[in-house]
């Protein structure tokens, strides 16, 4: 009995392909660049997973995109909380930050791990995220809201007040200078 010629087609062309494959995957440094960018990539996602149980959240890192927390070593962004009797030299973040540098973010499970000074990623639909300090809590309708001033700012901006907890992305625990212009520079904001 005599085979269908369109079968006997498709087998060459597999018996083909496979050899090519064979042939491609048969060159040792073909084979040590693939297991080498799949190794990489099993690490990559290893350690942004690590990363993101670690600091609780998936934006555990950002780059600032303004100055309105720069300080250039002016104290008057105190004058704010000695108004209002807080202590400013307790906050976590004393030296402020600029354009460029790159924020260590920390996931907050509520807004009892939140206090005054602390400085905010905070989550503004159509807009980049804002990052400022905690200068107010207060509870309405039974749930707390906060304000935040950046402390180069002379005032509030329209994204301040009310910030909402579900609008909290995490609070700043590290900063690195000038290491965000890398991810700036790759978005085209730089």
């Amino acid at each position: 009995m005599a085979r269908p010629k369109r079968r006997t087609k498709i087998r060459r062309r597999v018996s083909r392909t496979k050899k090519l494959i064979r042939r491609f995957l048969g060159r040792t440094i073909v084979k040590d660049i693939l297991v080498f960018l799949l190794l990489l990539g099993i690490f990559y996602f290893a350690f942004m997973g690590s990363l993101t149980l670690v600091f609780r959240t998936s934006s555990f890192w950002m780059a600032v995109t303004s100055d309105s927390m720069k300080h250039d070593g002016d104290l008057t962004w105190r004058e704010y909380y000695t108004a209002r009797e807080e202590n400013s030299y307790r906050f976590p973040i004393q030296g402020g930050f600029e354009k460029g540098d790159l924020l260590i973010v920390q996931g907050v499970n509520s807004v009892s791990e939140i206090a005054i000074g602390d400085v905010l990623i905070i989550d503004r639909p159509y807009d980049i995220p804002l990052t400022h300090r905690v200068v107010e809590m207060q509870e309405e309708n039974g749930m707390i809201v906060l304000r935040t001033k950046g402390d180069a700012n002379a005032g509030f901006v329209s994204g301040d007040y009310p910030i909402k907890p579900s609008q909290i992305l995490g609070k700043v625990v590290f900063m690195i200078p000038k290491l965000g212009i890398i991810p700036l520079w790759f978005q085209g904001k730089w």
